[in-house]
């Protein structure tokens, strides 16, 4: 059974500067909340206190008023008491009046502001007898009374809307008995209309908040996604063309973005020179192998038509086909060093070798094998001293220096050697006194493929890559190399290696 093909549905990419957009709007406009609420929450707090100690004060104050009789309240007494007529008829009604009785020497302007606040708008006062019975109260209205042995305030909700309420018993000064209570009751309606206003305000504001946080994350979210719109563009550039040279425009800050950039536009100059690499090696290979492969193809062709019927003409071609096939291998596992000298950094980075019993190895090697050369060795190392390069490579570049200054010399069979160290590094100098090279050629002598005297350098069996490679395998372990010529009176190899950290770190123990 075939299975219909199935095509899913790609989800609907979201930017990621709309992202940010949203996320900075949001986290300012919470924020902005936030702090509103807590600022309204604390302002309703304060004014709810306001309200609380108002209806505290009339309590306080109206008991004042009543309380200087002995004998329980009636309407008339009440009325004259609150009504602020300290006459005669109070005496009339039998009450015991004296001057201190006057609010406990309070001045007039306090009983003018318990007067103004009784009267305030919502502000509802009631005066009962001891037996609950009303005598006395600011406006009609149909409330709920319950008798309290003390002073009590607290809020209440009619109709879903916060009030507060209060009751106080009145007690005689003169007898200390129960004369009756007085209730008060504050709709607080400059707490509910001060509180509509600031939510509104707050929406408002809200409103504007919210559209100045969205323009606001809107500029922020561009401007940290600058460096990464870079980043794309540079990474689009590369991908249509592999060669591009395009690269990240680096900014003054010093941020993790700008951070990025530099290790990408690090990463993209190593990704460009291991392109540059491969493509040098393949047209390298090609160049090299053609040659080699001509050869051999003309013997076998010269084979092919007469050849394999004479000896003397078949073991000819045999003969160079042979050489050929020996320098294409030898070739080909040369490139094959180069590549890997190329990888160093990579698969060598925290080697370490010891300089001196290196350099005393391959000279002694030298000797036995060149036995009508003097070799001559200037050591002026005399602490142990480990170089930051993997053994085998060191040995490899020696080789191939040593080996070139053996092959290029002359009458004066004499090859001096020297090595010193100052606190970073280790320097070595190998001198001939052969042949020497022109300055033209002491540039470009590490070039692959490149030889001073082609038709000499192939007679000795050189295929021009042995400095090219002691040069890359000391790149990669962050040395130099450098050649001083004349020609005709020969030449000095300079080899310059890091002595190891940890040589540099921990100090030499005194013998």
């Amino acid at each position: 059974m075939i299975r219909p093909f199935l095509k899913k549905d790609k989800k609907k990419r979201i930017s990621l500067k709309w992202k940010w957009t949203i996320g900075a709007t949001l986290a300012i406009f919470l924020t902005y909340t936030i702090f509103t609420v807590a600022i309204f929450i604390g302002f309703r707090q304060i004014m709810l206190a306001e309200e609380t100690k108002d209806v505290k004060e009339i309590l306080i104050g109206v008991t004042n008023r009543l309380n200087g009789g002995s004998n329980a309240l009636s309407k008339e007494t009440v009325y004259l008491n609150l009504s602020g007529n300290y006459t005669s008829n109070t005496l009339e009604l039998g009450e015991e009046f004296d001057q201190r009785n006057l609010v406990y020497g309070q001045s007039s302007n306090y009983q003018d502001t318990i007067f103004a606040k009784m009267n305030e708008e919502g502000v509802l006062v009631r005066v009962y007898s001891p037996t609950s019975r009303l005598l006395f109260e600011t406006e009609p209205k149909d409330i709920p009374f319950k008798k309290s042995a003390q002073l009590l305030i607290e809020p209440i909700e009619i109709q879903n809307k916060e009030e507060i309420q209060g009751v106080s018993p009145i007690y005689s000064r003169v007898t200390q008995n129960l004369i009756g209570y007085v209730q008060v009751k504050n709709e607080m309606v400059n707490y509910h209309q001060m509180s509509e206003r600031i939510l509104w305000t707050i929406g408002g504001i809200g409103i504007l908040a919210l559209v100045f946080s969205a323009i606001l994350g809107y500029l922020l979210a561009g401007n940290f996604l600058k460096p990464i719109k870079k980043i794309t563009n540079t990474m689009n550039d590369i991908r249509k063309d592999t060669q591009s040279t395009s690269r990240i425009e680096i900014d003054d800050e010093n941020d993790e973005l700008t951070h990025l950039s530099t290790v990408f536009n690090d990463m993209l100059d190593r990704m460009q020179k291991y392109i540059e690499q491969q493509k040098d090696f393949v047209e390298d290979v090609s160049h090299e192998l053609r040659t080699p492969v001509a050869i051999m193809e003309g013997h076998l062709k010269l084979l092919n038509r007469w050849g394999k019927d004479d000896p003397e003409v078949l073991d000819e071609s045999l003969q160079a086909s042979l050489q050929e096939i020996e320098r294409m291998k030898s070739l080909v596992q040369e490139m094959l060093d180069l590549s890997r000298a190329e990888q160093v950094e990579i698969h060598y980075k925290n080697e370490k070798t010891a300089i001196k019993p290196l350099v005393l190895q391959i000279i002694n090697n030298f000797k036995l094998i060149y036995p009508d050369f003097v070799f001559n060795l200037d050591d002026a190392i005399r602490d142990e001293t480990d170089v930051s390069i993997y053994r085998n490579h060191l040995e490899q570049i020696l080789v191939i220096i040593l080996d070139n200054a053996v092959k290029y010399s002359s009458d004066r069979k004499e090859i001096h050697v020297s090595i010193a160290a100052d606190k970073q590094n280790v320097d070595i100098a190998i001198q001939d006194f052969g042949e020497g090279m022109s300055q033209e050629d002491t540039e470009k002598i590490f070039n692959r493929f490149y030889r001073v005297d082609k038709a000499r350098s192939r007679h000795k069996g050189g295929n021009g890559l042995g400095l090219a490679i002691a040069k890359e395998l000391l790149t990669g372990y962050k040395g130099t190399i450098f050649v001083e010529s004349v020609l005709d009176y020969g030449s000095i190899f300079r080899i310059k290696l890091p002595i190891h950290q940890n040589e540099i770190n921990e100090p030499k123990e005194n013998n």
